[in-house]
């Protein structure tokens, strides 16, 4: 084994290390610290075996050096955090939980939070679906038809200056159920932002390609869906990811003020319990969803985008 094999195994050594200092710390220390009740660790050393094999599959499979890099931090923040409540330097878990107080809320919680999680998605498939399907027939025939562009350009402009939320607590009142509420936000979210990046991606097809279509005879609905669409496609999909995170951001958002349903509404309602615990825990699920919705979203692309 050369020096260069040798160096790169030190990152890996590493993160078994600090690995291995985290159990140590969960399993054989007790808390100094007046703390409120001590909970199970069953849920924490699950999340960080988890991190581990999602770690050693990352290594092998993409070999970059990043990800050891990324494994030693999550591993040193995790055991600067039980030192602080096994050394005794938080005193008062009230706001910042120990991590097995934090993890165990999924033991203690896992259907409340699985119906939460389910509502949000569904509410954020169909607006998310209704906006993504609207905005790009709009802007596609906006971007063809320049008189239709010149009349809606202005107003959406002026329109997705104003943030969606804003109109949450109109839309609450304006329509029938909360639900209806909650999917016209994400809609309102979605739907602008995809009209306008339609029509400008409309706008950079080579006018060559245009004209061609049009000498075969290819009508406005064959333009539309054989030439233009298949040409934007792919900016389409590459906005997805970015278009969900803002939809999502808004959904709990909405749901924060006044849904009954969803990970913003379980937020909420703990927060006014004070349990924060149950706070960071349901901030921790929207990170790990948005994340998920990120690697599928390129997966897709990926998948589906095979000319771009």
């Amino acid at each position: 084994m050369d020096n260069n094999e040798k160096r790169s195994l030190i990152a890996p050594l590493i993160v078994l290390v600090l690995f291995g200092v985290n159990l140590a710390l969960t399993l054989k220390l007790s808390y100094q610290t007046e703390h409120k009740r001590i909970y199970e660790s069953n849920a924490y050393i699950f999340v960080l075996v988890l991190i581990l094999v999602i770690y050693i599959i990352r290594y092998f499979t993409s070999r970059k050096k990043s990800t050891s890099d990324l494994a030693i931090l999550i591993f040193g923040f995790f055991m600067l955090w039980e030192l602080a409540y096994k050394l005794g330097w938080i005193h008062n878990d009230l706001l910042i939980p120990s991590p097995e107080g934090l993890f165990h809320v999924f033991v203690e919680k896992p259907k409340e939070i699985r119906e939460d999680v389910v509502g949000s998605v569904q509410l954020l498939f169909w607006g998310f679906l209704l906006a993504i399907v609207l905005g790009t027939v709009l802007g596609l025939l906006a971007g063809l038809v320049a008189r239709i562009r010149e009349v809606l350009i202005p107003v959406s402009n002026a329109v997705t200056l104003i943030p969606p939320l804003m109109f949450s607590a109109y839309f609450i009142m304006l329509l029938p159920t909360f639900r209806s509420a909650a999917i016209a936000v994400i809609f309102f979210a979605v739907f602008w932002p995809t009209f306008q990046g339609t029509v400008q991606r409309v706008g950079q097809i080579d006018k060559k390609i245009i004209e061609a279509a049009r000498t075969m005879g290819v009508g406005t609905a064959g333009m539309l869906f054989k030439v233009i669409f298949p040409y934007c496609l792919p900016g389409i999909i590459q906005s997805f990811s970015k278009s969900l995170r803002g939809a999502f951001m808004c959904l709990t958002g909405a749901e924060m003020l006044g849904i009954n349903l969803g990970i913003g509404f379980f937020i909420e309602k703990y927060k006014s319990f004070a349990d924060y615990r149950c706070v960071l825990a349901g901030i921790l699920t929207v990170g790990v969803i948005t994340t998920i919705i990120d690697i599928l979203i390129g997966k897709l692309e990926k998948a589906i985008i095979k000319w771009n």
